[in-house]
C-alpha cells in the first residue's frame, strides 16, 4: 500500500494550478524624513507580525482568519498610530512566515522567532498603487500617501511577462542609509496545460540528476567547491576568534548562492525537456530521517544526505514547469533503485554502485537511469 504523500509533495503537485506570481526587486531612494517615517511604519508592523507569530505558534495553526479574529481588535488598540491595512497585512504576512519555517525546519516546527530585525513592511493593492514609474505608498495613520518615481523596468522583464498585473509590494529599509529595498510581486497569466511524455528523473548526489529519457546533469565542479568550503569551516572553526566567525557567515551566504544558482540551472534544463507534459520526482521528504543518529547509517552517509539540496532542486522546477504548462508529481521512493525495469524484480543487490545488474533476467543498466525509469512507470500508473 503507497504511503500518503506529504505535505510538501502536494503543495508542489499544486503549483501548475496556482496563479503563477514573479517578483522584481528594485533600489528606492527616500528623503530623511521619509526613511524616518516608514522606520516607525516599519516598526510597529514588525511588533504586530511578532505577535501573530507568537499565537500561530501557539495555537499550531497559520489560518489568517482565525488569527484576525482572536487579535485584529486586540492589536488595533494597541497601535493607533498603524493603519488598520497594514494590521491585516501584518497577520497575512507572519502566517506566510510560519508556514515556511515548518515547511523547511519539520524537526522544529512552531518554532519561529517571534521577532525580526530588518525594517519590514508589506504594502497589497489596498495601500499601494502603480501606474507606469509612479509608485505611491500608504504611511502613518492620518499622513498622505507617498509618492515615489521607480527606476525603468528591465526591457528583458517587460518582454517575458508582458501581461503582469501588480500584486504586492514589500519595503525593506537599510537602517545605515536612506535607501530602501522594494519587492515588487507580480501575478502573470496561468500557461495552458501541455500534451506530452511522463518525464522520471532520478536524483542523486555525486550526478545531480538522471531523468528517463537519458538526459543527466554532471556537476563535478559542486562536489569541489563543497568540499573547499567544508575545509575552510572546518579551519576557521577551530580558530574560533571573532573574525573567524564574521567569515565563516559570509563565506555560508557564497555557498548558498553558489547551489542556488546550479539549482537554478538544472531546474530550467528539466523544465526545457521537449516533448513532456509531466515531470516524476520522487517525494523525498522523509529521508532525512534516515540521517537521525542512533540509526545504522553512517556518519559520512549523514552528513551527506544533511547536505543533499533535493528540496531546492524540485521547488525550482515544481515553479519552472508550471510556467511552461507542465505538471508536477511525486511518487513514492520505495525500491526504485532496488527494482528492475525490465521484470520487476526487487532485491538490494541488483544495485552496485553506479551499475544494475538484475539478478533475476539479467538486465543491466546505469542504476540512476534504471531508478528513473521506475519513477517514470510509477507516475503513469499513479496518472491512470
Amino acid at each position: 500500500m503507497a504511503r500518503k504523500k506529504s505535505a510538501t509533495a502536494r503543495r508542489r503537485e499544486g503549483m501548475a494550478d496556482n496563479t503563477p506570481t514573479r517578483a522584481l526587486v528594485l533600489p528606492l531612494a527616500l528623503s530623511s524624513d521619509q526613511h524616518a517615517m516608514y522606520s516607525r511604519l516599519a516598526d510597529l508592523y514588525n511588533r504586530v507580525w511578532g505577535s501573530a507569530v507568537s499565537w500561530y505558534d501557539a495555537n499550531h495553526t497559520v489560518n489568517a482568519v482565525a488569527a484576525h479574529k482572536a487579535l485584529y481588535a486586540g492589536l488595533r488598540d494597541r497601535f493607533p498610530q498603524l493603519p488598520s491595512q497594514f494590521v491585516c497585512n501584518a497577520l497575512r504576512d507572519a502566517a506566510g512566515a510560519v508556514r515556511s519555517w515548518n515547511s523547511n525546519h519539520p524537526k522544529r516546527g512552531w518554532s519561529l522567532r517571534a521577532s525580526r530585525r530588518k525594517p519590514t513592511v508589506r504594502f497589497d493593492l489596498r495601500t499601494m498603487g502603480l501606474r507606469g514609474n509612479l509608485l505611491t505608498l500608504s504611511s502613518m495613520h492620518g499622513l498622505k500617501r507617498q509618492r515615489f518615481l521607480l527606476p525603468s523596468i528591465p526591457a528583458w522583464f517587460d518582454e517575458r511577462y508582458p501581461e503582469r498585473r501588480l500584486q504586492a509590494v514589500t519595503l525593506v529599509l537599510d537602517p545605515n542609509g536612506l535607501m530602501a529595498r522594494l519587492t515588487l510581486t507580480f501575478r502573470t497569466p496561468k500557461a495552458e496545460p501541455v500534451e506530452g511524455k511522463v518525464l522520471g528523473v532520478d536524483l542523486g548526489m555525486h550526478v545531480l540528476y538522471r531523468d528517463s529519457e537519458g538526459g543527466e546533469y554532471r556537476y563535478p565542479r559542486v562536489q569541489r567547491v563543497r568540499r573547499r568550503y567544508a575545509y575552510d569551516r572546518r579551519t576557521l572553526q577551530e580558530k574560533g576568534t571573532r573574525s573567524a566567525h564574521r567569515r565563516l557567515k559570509a563565506m555560508k551566504r557564497r555557498e548558498e548562492r553558489f547551489i542556488r544558482d546550479v539549482d537554478h540551472r538544472a531546474a530550467k534544463r528539466l523544465a526545457d525537456t521537449p516533448g513532456i507534459g509531466v515531470i516524476a520526482f520522487e517525494d523525498l521528504t522523509r529521508i532525512r530521517r534516515l540521517a537521525r543518529k542512533g540509526t545504522k547509517t553512517s556518519r559520512r552517509r549523514r552528513s551527506m544526505l544533511n547536505q543533499w539540496p533535493f528540496s531546492q532542486l524540485q521547488e525550482f522546477t515544481a515553479y519552472k514547469a508550471a510556467a511552461n504548462g507542465i505538471r508536477v508529481v511525486m511518487v513514492d521512493p520505495a525500491y526504485t533503485s532496488q527494482r528492475c525495469n525490465r521484470c520487476g524484480y526487487v532485491d538490494k543487490r541488483n544495485r552496485d554502485r553506479a551499475r544494475f545488474d538484475c539478478l533475476n533476467c539479467g538486465h543491466s543498466d546505469d542504476a540512476d537511469h534504471n531508478a528513473a525509469l521506475n519513477i517514470r512507470d510509477r507516475a503513469i500508473q499513479s496518472l491512470g
